[in-house]
């Protein structure tokens, strides 16, 4: 698992040993980022179930301003921290270790919104029940992307809330579903 571009491009991160996490191929994370428009000026995202943080530090290494990340799981926990001091980030990450409802608590209460979340819980939840949770929580700015990873055999709605479904790209077992919220909805 590396990083592919920006700043840290080519840097090595680590990952968790065993198959309780799925880490994103260097394949979905190069479409997802040029989908975005590959670089940013900064932003702020939201990485929930994060696994080892290679979304959220893919996101930082091509100029996000700050990532959140969430993941209950503890040794998630210790390889997300173990790669945010590797790439020497911590100004621009932040980890909230709890499930991802306790995370969406602590956003509200902060009054954070962001550009982009990214949802790629384990294949075994129901993302788009998740999605509509996080959307009620109204954590996504206006214009905002949700983008979300699920099994490429489950069907995708073509709205979540006041998101549309813009893209669906297969890769492998999984795909991934591109939602932009509008701001006219």
């Amino acid at each position: 698992m590396r990083i592919i571009a920006g700043k840290h491009r080519s840097r090595k991160l680590f990952t968790i040993d065993g198959e309780l996490t799925r880490p994103s191929s260097d394949r979905l994370k190069e479409a997802m980022f040029s989908r975005l428009g590959g670089f940013f000026d900064g932003g702020v995202w939201l990485d929930l179930f994060a696994g080892c943080g290679a979304i959220g530090l893919e996101a930082v290494s091509r100029g996000v301003d700050k990532v959140i990340f969430c993941d209950h799981d503890r040794n998630a926990q210790q390889i997300i921290e173990k790669n945010i001091a590797h790439l020497k980030e911590e100004e621009h990450c932040e980890l909230i270790k709890s499930d991802y409802r306790h995370a969406m608590d602590v956003c509200r209460q902060y009054e954070m919104s962001f550009d982009v979340i990214f949802l790629d819980p384990p294949y075994a939840l129901d993302v788009e029940t998740i999605a509509i949770e996080v959307l009620d929580a109204q954590l996504l700015k206006d214009d905002g992307w949700l983008i979300l990873e699920m099994l490429s055999s489950r069907s995708s709605s073509e709205r979540l809330g006041k998101c549309v479904k813009i893209k669906e790209s297969k890769y492998g077992l999984g795909k991934t579903v591109w939602y932009k919220k509008e701001s006219n909805l």
